[in-house]
């Protein structure tokens, strides 16, 4: 089953414009109870991001927020296509390397994914296979012995249920080098 980012994406994250303050993008941030804010362009073309760990640094060793938020902002930005495969991109969250990305559309900002996203989908996945397994009399390992859990307590309501193979990830994750 192919999980295109644009189904699991949060649509409009959090983000300001160049020039705008650290304080009023914490206070955004604070609002929106978001880890991370975008900066763009006034045509919303993704330019940067700032991790709240940043403006709370920044805090911390120059006591005031005026300055710009450019003035911190990382500039390099890993963003995803809403039409990629969310479950092929798996790998990019792995070992916390990327906690949420950008989901940009002609370079203009329109979402973001987060690990969460993409763990909710695949434990979902996951679950609905399981029960199919043992719905059809498949044997199942000894480690599936545990109860099933409902597939609706985590599975978003607008994916259709469908067979996930455990070694899907496995084949699409990079080499290690």
């Amino acid at each position: 089953m192919q999980v295109r980012v644009r189904d699991l994406m949060t649509v409009n994250p959090t983000s300001v414009l160049m020039g705008t303050s650290l304080q009023e993008a914490a206070e955004q941030m604070i609002l929106a109870e978001s880890s991370e804010i975008y900066v763009t362009d006034l045509q919303m073309r993704l330019v940067g991001v700032v991790p709240d760990y940043e403006i709370l640094k920044h805090k911390l060793m120059h006591q005031n927020l005026d300055a710009p938020i450019n003035s911190i902002m990382n500039v390099q930005i890993d963003a995803l296509s809403p039409e990629d495969d969310a479950i092929q991109l798996a790998f990019l969250f792995r070992d916390r390397r990327n906690s949420c990305m950008a989901v940009t559309e002609n370079g203009r900002l329109v979402g973001k994914l987060s690990c969460r996203d993409v763990f909710r989908v695949i434990m979902a996945l996951d679950s609905i296979e399981m029960a199919e397994e043992q719905t059809q009399g498949e044997p199942t390992s000894s480690m599936t012995s545990a109860p099933v859990p409902a597939v609706s307590t985590i599975n978003p309501p607008h994916l259709a249920k469908s067979s996930l193979r455990k070694h899907f990830l496995q084949q699409n994750a990079p080499q290690a080098k």
